[in-house]
């Protein structure tokens, strides 16, 4: 089963997890940690890994060969990431896509908004403004999770979240920058910025480590086979060394291999319901920061993470 819908996958995911049906889901896992631990109990009840979480960029070559050629976690200085993000409809101008369909009752698409919204009452209180749902449904769930998870995948889970921000609200969502600590010890900033008229889409993930440095520059990520950058720079005896990789394997395809060997070889996937529980953890701490930053009390599962 491939999971595409909106908001929250944790109840449909749930559903199919438990008559046997592998989910391949996109992000975001959940919004509540409740229904991340349903999910992970169904799971457990299988005996067998049953959901792939759909963070592509972890399945990229570049992605891979970065953490190959990283040295030990404590030669780790600094990790940052900046996310330039275009509206949708500006990333996706080449594709000349049809409007989407409008057929789905308006009963049914109300069921799911309904249950979407007893998810967020869970996960930030009931009385939560509308600014602080949008934030972390739409930016910290449904994009920014991404750098969370990619960060994860490389250098272990974010250890403390120390200062949020969020600022340029006329240009709806904005931007939203997190810094903070990894496990081991080394400092790490998000920037996050949505730029509705920005040229094009771009993520640079920059590493600087004791021995060096490298970078990830990631392109569009609905065009096909759109090369994904890797840059390091190192010594080599009394000189600098730059190399330069752009591999246009198609993180996608490889994720989609990855879904089949966890089907037919019960492997499990590098981004399961584990990894996604994690990823949530740490979005509801980015929350609970901002939300003390903003004036705003944090309730629900937020207030306790």
């Amino acid at each position: 089963m491939v999971l595409l819908t909106s908001g929250s996958h944790g109840t449909d995911a749930l559903a199919a997890i438990r008559q046997g049906v592998p989910v391949l889901c996109e992000k975001p896992l959940a919004y509540s940690v409740r229904e991340a631990e349903e999910l992970r109990a169904a799971e457990e009840a299988q005996g067998r890994p049953m959901l792939l979480l759909g963070y592509m960029k972890e399945y990229d070559p570049a992605v891979l060969a970065l953490g190959s050629s990283l040295p030990p976690a404590e030669g780790v200085r600094y990790v940052g990431v900046e996310v330039l993000h275009p509206s949708g409809a500006s990333q996706l101008a080449y594709a000349n896509l049809r409007p989407a369909a409008g057929d789905v009752p308006a009963e049914a698409l109300a069921r799911f908004r309904d249950a979407d919204r007893a998810h967020l009452d869970a996960a930030l209180g009931g009385e939560a403004p509308d600014l602080a749902r949008r934030l972390y449904a739409n930016v910290v769930l449904g994009s920014l999770i991404h750098d969370i998870a990619l960060v994860r995948s490389l250098f272990g889970p974010l250890r403390t979240v120390e200062a949020v921000r969020h600022w340029a609200p006329q240009d709806d969502p904005g931007s939203i920058e997190v810094a903070g600590t990894l496990g081991s010890g080394a400092r790490f900033h998000l920037n996050w910025h949505y730029m509705a008229d920005y040229p094009e889409y771009r993520e640079t993930v920059t590493v600087h480590h004791t021995e060096g440095s490298a970078e990830l520059t990631f392109g569009v990520p609905y065009l096909l086979n759109s090369p994904t950058r890797l840059r390091t720079v190192e010594r080599e005896g009394v000189g600098v060394v730059v190399r330069e990789r752009n591999d246009v394997t198609e993180a996608f395809e490889t994720e989609w291999e990855a879904f089949h060997a966890m089907v037919t070889q019960k492997q499990p996937p590098p981004t399961g319901i584990p990894e996604g529980t994690t990823d949530l953890r740490t979005a509801q701490k980015i929350m609970r920061v901002l939300l003390d930053g903003m004036g705003m009390e944090a309730a629900g599962e937020v207030a306790g993470a």
